[in-house]
């Protein structure tokens, strides 16, 4: 059980990948950023609040700071399924918006294979009820097609679990990704900011009730 762990995760090759995901936990609250999206963080707390905000460092440099302060969505991390492991937040990493290029941050990555034409790769971030003792006498199963990423004991007894798997990519959200790829791209140009290269991000909700993000590439002339 430690105070921190940091690890990190990418999908697709050296060729085509996605942007770099850093997970730091700290004590018992996870903290999420991308390579790609230097303004911003994911907080999951262990009071059972989800937050996506702009990094306090980058408030004076971000394009658009919220009127009601620095937190871009709020959720409750408690909703969704419920049981000795539950499901606490999901990313979904497309495989159209894998992109040339490769992040300086790489370090040392965990590489996900990219999935195939229109499916993703859904990493999922379970957290179990407090365990009465380290993790290693507490067995973690993980069955194909489920493959498993990483795990760390919170000090406050839970063990947060990183697994993925591939899925079908559902129309509704391609559509919504592309929706907001344009709407990204809009508010730069009003903004006075160079669009290509300009990141977006959709927040979504599954069928459980689980929050999740989206990572949508920007629009770079690669498409």
């Amino acid at each position: 059980m430690g105070k921190r762990a940091k690890f990190k995760f990418v999908v697709g090759d050296t060729e085509r990948q996605s942007e770099v995901w850093t997970v730091i936990i700290t004590k018992s609250d996870v903290y999420l950023t991308t390579s790609g999206g230097k303004h911003t963080k994911i907080s999951l707390h262990e009071s059972g609040q989800g937050n996506w905000s702009l990094q306090y460092e980058s408030l004076t440099e971000a394009p658009f700071v919220p009127a009601g302060g620095r937190h871009l969505a709020q959720w409750n991390t408690l909703d969704g399924t419920r049981g000795p492991m539950r499901e606490w937040f999901f990313l979904l990493l497309a495989d159209s918006e894998l992109r040339q290029g490769r992040p300086s941050n790489e370090g040392k990555a965990i590489r996900i294979p990219a999935p195939g034409a229109m499916r993703a790769v859904k990493v999922v971030l379970a957290i179990t009820e407090p365990l009465p003792g380290p993790p290693e006498e507490h067995s973690v199963f993980v069955q194909a097609p489920i493959m498993y990423l990483f795990s760390h004991q919170l000090t406050n007894g839970r063990v947060v679990v990183a697994v993925w798997r591939e899925v079908p990519l559902p129309p509704t959200v391609k559509q919504n990704m592309d929706k907001v790829r344009a709407l990204a791209w809009d508010t730069a140009k009003s903004q006075g900011l160079d669009p290509v290269g300009t990141k977006a991000t959709i927040r979504v909700t599954d069928e459980h009730g689980v929050t999740g993000f989206v990572e949508v590439a920007p629009y770079s002339g690669i498409l």
